[in-house]
């Protein structure tokens, strides 16, 4: 039986999507068909019902109507003061949204939902202030009209004959954690408005004849009604546990971009029947030739057009095809695409315009996909195609047709010389016409050089030669042929030149965010990740960006990137558009808001450049500022790559802190198990000694009287030797812990090293001779730079070392010598030596060997680890070698010392 239990990752995500969800706050929308059915009347009357709950509400901004009953309702709540707003010589009042956040209540009224802001405003819509709060979890009441919702735009101007101009995004509405539906009768508000309870009574005699007629009001309560349906069940279907739900075929609707007024229309039907259907819906945008070919309010419809899908939450596809038909078909076929909206116009065929209707095309394409198609009387002006770039004549081409049709004659005239037929020739010049449609720029000059290539062919060779007549009667069609020829490959031949530079743009893109890929991956710290990914952002839309790193959510740096293609002096001057108040409150909100702002976006729209958050695990640990402007924004393919940059961008910076959380963890694991292991040693080598100790003591307490003197030293000698090993090894766990921690101070002076050898030698030095110690200096007075209760340190415990593991009877020496301007000490024994498995891990804490001393003390093995880090601080280093024939040798460098004979 198949297991359709959650997985554990998947039911993470959704306490995870739970959590930030709660952490926002509620959005309730009061919508009403039209003016007056009472929204604001029920959302003041509702506020009054969760305060008395103990909710802190407040008034941010409510239309001030002429309405008593409304009037009314705003006694007992607290009123928010309006921002008054000075713009063209009028005065505005605006909802302040700063001073709502600095009072921070549980619940904002705002009224207009769909209104327009002042231009000097942060966001250019009231909806952006709603968001705003949302998101810093105050929860808003507002109100809206069914006619301000984008998608349902189109439908409402049918009805009405009104367009209207102030609308917000569906998902405003779909998102929306409740919504009223505020309903009375056509017929009761038909009366209010009689009464003039809406409007003054001169603006409601010309509404009842205009929007307010009855059969308008049915159509559009009849629209609300729907709406406010289709939104219930479209959430009902998100709260259904997903993790549960069985899979089901969803509808995909293909819809098609362009600069055409109707266009828009179009967009708002897709959306419309992918909300109808719980689908999703593509708009493919076919560019057939660069953005500069196309006029001005072409390019600002087209960018608004890709806009308006974005916020109706389509997604935007951008391939390059001359045939319109056949890109729509195969992206179709290719994406899974279930139904084709486009668009019907009464336009008639123009003699430019060669192409059946695109309808018809796509039914032979894809005969099995559902169209809709939308009618629309809303048509683009019929125009010349813009061809006065295609006429620019350069002079550079005018010698390089020379060059070619010089170089074509000299080979026709050989050809001729040799015998060969004219038909032969002829191809020649062809060829030369299909080089210079290469080589060339501008489509007349094709024209030109066909021209060229049928009369100097005539004037070379055709009879009579040297002159443009023609005996023969099948010149002239020979003549045509050639010159159509000629046009017709030269003209192919722009265009593949065409579609290989928009191939090559895009196939630069995409090697851009590869390349970002490789990158980011192979980046080793925070300082590359940056440097990195921000060269790649450069490197996509050739402009100046600047990288703001931020701290709790104040800007810690700043890293200026220019491009190459700008002069310096000219990114001196964008990097100096950056450093101002304005542009540093516009990264600062971003930052607070995770959120872009900037050009092209509806909040700072009058900022000089495009912010986007850089954000890690949801924290934003930085904001990436482009350089554009409202004439050139970024285009839907390059916004596309931008934000797939980001993403790699966020994904390396997570890897990073993961990295680093993974090896901080492996450091506390090593920590610990050096721990453990301490502990483990400690807890014999303090047992042993002491409990030796304990043992000599208490019998010399309580037998001591009948010991002799003989085993009486010898206690005393026990007692002593294990009293200096617990010295030695307590010395030992300071100096570690001091180094460690950079506490112990470091005395460099010249000391006399046969002196320091002797000292050491008297720290170890035992009653018993079980070993062998000799020491050799050479020259006699060798001094070394060192602090010299350290260096007695290492030797000690070096020493310690061979008297530990080699057996009694064996030889140490120590040795001293000058080597250019350091000195060599070196410690030897002839003991069974060092196995080359723990010389790898020789110098780490707590590596110990076999030992062979009698009393089995087996040390924690922190001497030779303390050797190494004292030897580190004099710039030196504890080095171990075999000695041959047995044995080993310990040896570490010191710089040479001077001293002053005349101190």
């Amino acid at each position: 039986m198949e297991d359709k239990r959650p997985s554990p990752e998947a039911i993470l995500a959704k306490i995870k999507q739970q959590e930030k969800k709660a952490e926002v706050g509620k959005l309730k929308v009061f919508l009403g068909y039209a003016a007056g059915v009472g929204k604001t009347y029920s959302m003041l009357d509702a506020a009054h019902q969760v305060k008395k709950l103990g909710m802190d509400v407040v008034v941010g901004y409510v239309e001030p109507h002429a309405r008593p009953e409304t009037a009314a309702l705003l006694e007992g709540l607290e009123l928010i003061s309006t921002k008054k707003i000075i713009y063209k010589g009028k005065t505005f009042e605006e909802l302040d949204i700063d001073a709502v956040l600095e009072r921070k209540p549980d619940l904002v009224l705002i009224d207009e939902l769909a209104h327009t802001n002042v231009p000097t405003m942060r966001h250019l819509k009231r909806f952006g202030d709603v968001q705003e709060l949302l998101a810093k979890g105050i929860h808003v009441y507002t109100t809206v009209n069914i006619q301000h919702i984008e998608s349902l735009h189109d439908l409402v101007e049918e009805i009405t004959d009104v367009k209207v101009h102030e609308r917000i995004p569906d998902y405003l509405i779909d998102n929306a954690a409740q919504i009223k539906l505020v309903d009375i009768a056509p017929d009761d508000l038909i009366q209010r408005l009689k009464e003039g309870k809406i409007y003054h009574s001169e603006q409601a005699e010309k509404a009842m004849h205009h929007f307010f007629r009855r059969s308008n009001l049915v159509a559009l309560r009849e629209i609300a009604l729907r709406r406010t349906a289709d939104t219930i069940d479209h959430q009902k279907m998100d709260e259904d546990d997903p993790l549960y739900s069985k899979a089901q075929v969803e509808d995909h609707i293909l819809v098609g971009i362009s600069s055409s007024p109707t266009n828009a229309k179009v967009i708002r039907t897709a959306a419309r029947l992918a909300q109808a259907l719980h689908g999703k819906f593509t708009a493919l945008y076919v560019q057939r030739k660069k953005m500069n070919d196309e006029s001005e309010a072409n390019s600002e419809r087209l960018q608004q057009h890709i806009k308006l899908t974005e916020q109706l939450g389509g997604h935007v596809v951008t391939v390059q095809e001359e045939d319109v038909a056949a890109a729509l078909a195969n992206y179709a076929q290719m994406s899974g695409v279930t139904k084709l909206v486009i668009g019907r116009t009464s336009t008639k065929k123009q003699w430019w315009r060669p192409n059946s209707k695109i309808g018809d095309r796509l039914n032979d394409f894809v005969p099995n996909l559902a169209m809709y198609i939308v009618p629309d009387q809303e048509n683009e002006a019929i125009r010349i195609p813009e061809i006065r770039d295609q006429l620019k004549f350069d002079w550079m081409d005018l010698l390089k047709m020379f060059i070619v049709f010089g170089l074509a004659s000299l080979i026709g005239l050989f050809f001729s010389t040799i015998g060969m037929s004219e038909a032969n020739i002829i191809t020649i010049y062809i060829l030369g016409v299909l080089v210079l449609a290469m080589w060339s720029t501008g489509w007349v000059f094709s024209i030109i050089s066909s021209l060229v290539a049928v009369l100097i062919f005539n004037f070379i060779f055709t009879e009579p030669r040297l002159s443009f007549e023609a005996y023969n009667r099948d010149y002239p069609m020979t003549f045509l042929i050639m010159f159509i020829s000629g046009i017709i490959t030269s003209s192919l031949t722009k265009k593949v030149k065409e579609q290989a530079i928009g191939a090559v743009r895009k196939s630069y893109r995409m090697e851009v965010l590869l390349e970002t890929n490789r990158k980011l991956q192979h980046a080793k710290s925070f300082e590359e990740i940056i440097t990195e990914g921000m060269s790649q952002i450069v490197k996509l839309v050739e402009k100046p960006a600047i990288f703001f790193e931020m701290g709790d959510q104040l800007i810690v740096n700043t890293l200026f990137f220019p491009t190459d293609v700008i002069t310096n002096s000219k990114n001196k001057e964008m990097a100096a558009l950056f450093d101002n108040a304005n542009e540093r409150a516009v990264v600062t909100w971003v930052a607070s808001n995770k959120q872009s702002a900037g050009v092209s976006t509806d909040t700072f729209p009058g900022a000089k450049a495009y912010y986007l958050p850089f954000l890690s695990d949801d924290n934003v640990k930085g904001v990436v500022g482009i350089l554009l402007s409202k004439e050139t924004p970024l285009p839907a393919f390059e916004r596309n790559i931008l934000h797939a940059i980001m993403n790699e961008f966020s994904f390396a910076l997570d890897k990073w802190y993961l990295q680093k959380s993974n090896e901080k963890v492996t450091r506390e694991a090593e920590i610990e198990q050096m721990r453990a292991n301490f502990l483990r040693a400690i807890s014999h080598d303090l047992r042993t000694p002491l409990t030796s100790i304990s043992g000599n003591a208490d019998m010399l307490l309580t037998r001591g009287e009948r010991i002799d003197e003989t085993q009486k030293k010898q206690l005393y000698h026990d007692i002593y030797s294990n009293s200096k090993w617990l010295v030695q090894m307590v010395e030992n766990l300071l100096a570690v812990s001091k180094l460690d921690d950079g506490q112990l101070a470091i005395e460099m002076q010249p000391e006399l090293i046969e002196d320091i050898l002797q000292e050491a030698l008297m720290h170890v030095a035992r009653n018993e001779n079980t070993h062998h110690i000799h020491c050799h200096v050479e020259p006699d007075l060798l001094f070394a730079e060192m602090d010299a209760r350290l260096i007695i340190q290492v030797i000690i415990n070096i020493i310690d070392n061979a008297l530990t593991y080699t057996p009694a009877g064996s030889e140490i020496i120590l040795t001293a010598k000058e080597i250019g301007d350091h000195v060599q000490v070196s410690i030897i024994d002839n003991g069974p030596g060092i196995d080359d498995t723990l010389k790898l891990r020789l110098f780490e804490p707590f590596t110990t060997g076999k030992i062979y001393r009698s009393d089995s003390r087996r040390g924690l093995g922190l001497g030779l680890a303390l050797c190494q880090t004292i030897l580190k601080v004099h710039g030196s280093e504890l080095t171990v070698a075999d000695h041959d024939p047995t044995g080993c040798i310990f040896s570490f460098v010191l710089k040479k010392g001077v001293v002053d004979v005349d101190e």
